[in-house]
């Protein structure tokens, strides 16, 4: 069986206090929905979820991977998917219980990314775990057999495209608002006239000049190149995070024409002591960031660095050595015959 569990843990950023439990008082217990009909929803209410996720295989070597869903609680729109999957023999795990944040920076430290099975897993994830799915997760927390029943589906459809056994660890983070708009993922609420103002430029044409989107690196221990080494130039080979907006739709296009996501340096910032920040540039107007608290050695493309022969190589084999060893004894035999006859 799966082991799941449904927590209502908060980032460091989350703030409340929960409610006596009807069964500790002396007072009769209310239904759901003539208590809500009562009392006004705070402006805290916890509308938004992160479901986290961490699978691996009993066998060292095998499959690891773990997945960060942010979801809107009243659209089930996913807001930010992260996805990672690693062959890696480190028996380190991740812990699902702590904050979603911490838990999203944690997971690239389980290995370098396996782009094969990662990709084709993570589709499956959104669609394993549909739009209905994620309404009836989010709307009905009172339900315990929910998130189980989601994790069961997600699981066997996991071990059907990879072919191994695979052990779950689900927990599904309950968030206020406030927690996404202070991670970044959300916008603030404004005014009626930043409202009206959103809306009138909405219609105008889109740009998305100015926008900087997450990247999470892919570890090369082998062949990569360290963070500390990286130059302005230097193509390094990414996978997109998010999903929605300018992600979505570089997503899109690298997919539709079968490309890796593969862009040049721009410059590499040490903000703090344990940070590091290598901004990617992805075109004119959209711009990609790396986040490594470590010297990694991160997958780059060192192409741009070899220059083009001016003519293909010729192909060294015995059969071209022995072709050309003949027809310069030949040409010699013809060379002295000539010489002896004529001279």
């Amino acid at each position: 069986m799966p082991n799941t569990q449904q927590t209502d843990t908060h980032d460091p950023l989350t703030t409340g206090t929960p409610g006596p439990s009807p069964s500790n008082t002396g007072e009769t217990s209310v239904p759901p929905a003539e208590d809500a009909g009562a009392q006004p929803k705070p402006k805290s209410e916890l509308t938004y979820g992160a479901l986290k996720g961490y699978f691996y295989t009993p066998k060292r070597g095998d499959i690891r991977g773990a997945f960060c869903l942010l979801i809107d609680g009243n659209t089930g729109e996913i807001l930010e998917n992260v996805f990672w999957t690693t062959y890696a023999t480190s028996d380190a795990r991740l812990d699902v219980s702590t904050g979603w944040r911490e838990f999203n920076k944690s997971i690239p430290d389980m290995g370098p990314y396996e782009k094969s099975v990662g990709d084709k897993l993570s589709a499956l994830l959104t669609e394993t775990f549909s739009l209905s799915s994620r309404l009836e997760l989010m709307q009905h927390p009172e339900d315990p057999s929910k998130l189980p029943m989601i994790t069961e589906a997600i699981r066997k459809n996991f071990e059907r495209a990879t072919y191994y056994f695979l052990e779950f660890d689900t927990v599904l983070e309950r968030l206020p608002r406030e927690n996404l708009v202070a991670a970044g993922v959300l916008t603030a609420e404004g005014s009626e006239a930043a409202k009206t103002a959103a809306d009138a430029a909405g219609q105008e044409e889109k740009s998305f000049e100015g926008t900087l989107i997450n990247c999470m690196p892919i570890i090369d221990p082998a062949k990569g190149c360290p963070v500390s080494e990286l130059k302005p130039g230097d193509l390094v080979e990414v996978k997109i995070q998010g999903g929605i907006g300018a992600s979505g739709l570089i997503e899109q296009y690298l997919s539709s024409t079968n490309q890796d996501a593969v862009f040049p340096v721009e410059s590499v910032e040490k903000k703090a002591k344990d940070k590091t920040y290598v901004f990617l540039t992805i075109n004119e107007e959209i711009r990609g960031v790396i986040t490594v608290t470590k010297d990694l050695r991160l997958r780059t493309i060192h192409m741009q660095n070899k220059k083009p022969f001016p003519f293909p190589p010729f192909p060294i084999n015995t059969d071209n050595l022995v072709f050309f060893g003949t027809l310069f004894v030949a040409v010699l035999i013809i060379i002295v015959v000539i010489r002896m006859l004529f001279f």
